[in-house]
C-alpha cells in the first residue's frame, strides 16, 4: 500500500447509513470456524472498481451501546462475497481516465462474504471510533484539495479579468469585478487559516473535532463560491468545457454532503456552542478561542 502498488477502497455508507453511520444494517457474524460471515449492501464505496483491498464496516453486536457495535475488516479483492453491482452515474463531469483512476462510487452487494477473524482491523467494536478517527483528516485533506482548486480558479479569473475589456474599459479597471475578486481573496485567506490551526492542533494530539467541523463547511461553501465567480467572470467561456471550471463546478457540489453534510455539522457545531458556554461561561473554546 505504501509503495503505491495495492489501492484500498472504504465500505461505511450505505443507503440507509450516510449522514448517521449508526443506522448500518450490513452485519458479521462469527462461523464458529475463525471467520466472520458478512451480508448486507454497501453505497458509495469510493473507488472500490479499482481497489486490490476493501476496508468493510459491519455491525457485530446488535447489544452494545451504539456507538461499540461496529467493527471494521479487512478483505482483500476480488472476492465473489464483495459484488461491485455498478459504479453510481453522478451529476460530475469525467476525464478520459476517471475509471482507471478508481474515481466512481460503488454500489456493492456483501453476500456470505467470509472474513478470517485475523482480519479484524482494530479490535471488535472499535469500528464506528476509526471511522470517525479517519473521517476526521479526509475533512482536512478535502479541505486542502478545496484551497487548491480555489486558488486556481481565481488566477484563472484574473487572467480573464486582464486580458479582457468590455465597453471601452478593461475588465481589471472595474470596481465591481475587484470587489468579486476581493471577495474571493478573503475567503482564500480565511480557509488557508483554518487548514494551519486545524493542522497544528492535529499534529499535537489536541482535540480538532470543533475546528475540524467549522471549516467543513466553510471550505466546502469557499470553494463553490470561488469557482462560481470564476465561472462568473469567464461569462459564457466559464460555462463551457473549454475550461476546467465548469467541470470543476459540478464536482465540488459533492463537498457539501461528502464526510458529512453541512446540516450535521452546524447541528454539531452550535451544541458545541451552547455547550462550552454553560461549561466556562464563554463560547470561546467553540469558536477558536485558543488561537487567540
Amino acid at each position: 500500500i505504501l509503495n503505491g502498488d495495492k489501492r484500498v477502497c472504504y465500505s461505511m455508507t450505505e443507503k440507509a447509513a450516510g449522514a448517521d453511520a449508526t443506522g448500518m444494517q450490513t452485519t458479521a457474524v462469527k462461523d464458529g470456524k475463525g471467520n466472520y460471515v458478512l451480508n448486507g449492501e454497501k453505497w458509495f464505496s469510493s473507488a472500490a472498481t479499482a481497489a486490490d483491498i476493501a476496508v468493510v464496516m459491519a455491525k457485530t453486536n446488535p447489544d452494545a451501546p451504539r456507538h461499540q457495535q461496529f467493527s471494521t475488516f479487512i478483505v482483500e479483492l476480488p472476492n465473489p462475497g464483495y459484488k461491485i453491482i455498478r459504479d453510481i452515474p453522478t451529476m460530475a463531469v469525467h476525464g478520459p481516465h476517471y475509471h482507471e483512476m478508481g474515481g466512481g462510487h460503488a454500489e456493492v452487494k456483501i453476500e456470505n462474504l467470509v472474513v478470517p477473524e485475523a482480519n479484524l482491523l482494530g479490535g471488535e467494536g472499535m469500528g464506528f471510533a476509526m471511522g470517525q478517527h479517519r473521517l476526521a483528516y479526509g475533512r482536512l485533506r478535502h479541505g486542502m484539495h478545496n484551497v487548491a482548486m480555489a486558488q486556481r480558479a481565481l488566477d484563472l479569473a484574473t487572467e480573464q479579468v486582464t486580458t479582457r475589456s468590455t465597453f471601452g474599459k478593461g475588465l481589471e479597471d472595474r470596481q465591481g469585478v475587484q470587489f468579486m475578486l476581493a471577495e474571493c481573496a478573503s475567503q482564500l485567506y480565511i480557509a488557508r487559516l483554518m487548514l494551519i490551526h486545524i493542522a497544528y492542533k492535529a499534529e499535537n494530539g489536541m482535540d480538532i473535532r470543533q475546528e475540524n467541523g467549522i471549516a467543513k463547511v466553510f471550505l466546502a461553501n469557499m470553494v463553490h463560491k470561488v469557482v462560481d465567480t470564476a465561472i462568473q467572470l469567464h461569462g459564457a467561456l466559464g460555462y463551457s468545457l473549454d475550461t476546467p471550471l465548469a467541470a470543476w463546478y459540478t464536482h465540488i457540489r459533492s463537498q457539501r454532503l461528502v464526510d458529512g453534510p453541512d446540516e450535521v455539522h452546524k447541528w454539531i457545531t452550535g451544541k458545541n456552542v451552547i455547550r462550552a458556554y454553560k461549561k466556562d461561561g464563554t463560547t470561546a473554546a467553540a469558536a477558536g478561542g485558543d488561537i487567540l
